[in-house]
């Protein structure tokens, strides 16, 4: 027997994993699994959560004993390499959540599609099917820093981006520029509207006869 599950990234609809896998493997062969079909490198904090019908999380099943207390649940916490799937299974479409990485919060939605009787000769877990290329693990915009040359060559493009804008306005700086100097002409001539023969209102003062 053979559970097929889908796997999608929560925030990445299109990128989408199908992938079979025996009951008795255990959540620990699950992670790697969907590691190597996104391409990720398995080494980051992850952790699984047992979901109801509406993605909401129940329990969680992590990677790793971090040592970190929780208050709410002082219970040991539940390795992968210890659970197995069979035994958090009780829904015909049983749901997970898969969080791995917890900076950048990669997070997807595991759901139980069918159960099905294995292929001889062939090695679970396996990629049943994969749908949409997956995003560059250590590329996402929301946490990534530029190193020294990408910083260089994004400032270049922004430079030759508006080098460009320049051209196509009709060299609008030197028309800024042009204008400037004149608003100064008019103002020199004029005086600064404080001198004794103009009012505080700028027009001349004219006196009663």
């Amino acid at each position: 027997m053979i559970y097929r599950f889908k796997v999608w990234f929560e925030d990445l609809e299109d990128v989408v994993r199908w992938i079979d896998i025996k009951p008795s493997h255990s959540f620990l062969d699950f992670h790697y699994a969907i590691q190597d079909s996104i391409g990720f490198d398995k080494k980051e904090p992850t952790s699984f959560y047992i979901s109801d019908n509406k993605w909401r999380k129940l329990f969680e099943i992590c990677l790793d004993d971090m040592g970190m207390s929780d208050s709410e649940n002082p219970e040991p916490k539940t390795l992968m390499k210890d659970a197995r799937l069979m035994d958090y299974i009780n829904d015909p479409h049983q749901r997970f959540i898969y969080i791995t990485d917890f900076l950048a919060m990669w997070t997807l939605n595991c759901e139980l599609q069918m159960i099905t009787e294995d292929a001889p000769k062939k090695k679970y877990p396996l990629i049943f099917r994969s749908e949409g290329k997956s995003p560059r693990q250590l590329e996402d915009s929301r946490f990534k820093m530029l190193d020294d040359d990408e910083f260089d060559a994004l400032a270049a493009k922004i430079l030759a981006a508006k080098a460009g804008k320049n051209i196509m306005d009709g060299t609008e700086e030197e028309l800024l520029d042009e204008t400037d100097d004149e608003d100064d002409l008019e103002l020199n001539d004029y005086g600064d509207g404080t001198d004794d023969d103009f009012g505080m209102d700028g027009f001349s003062e004219v006196s009663e006869k």
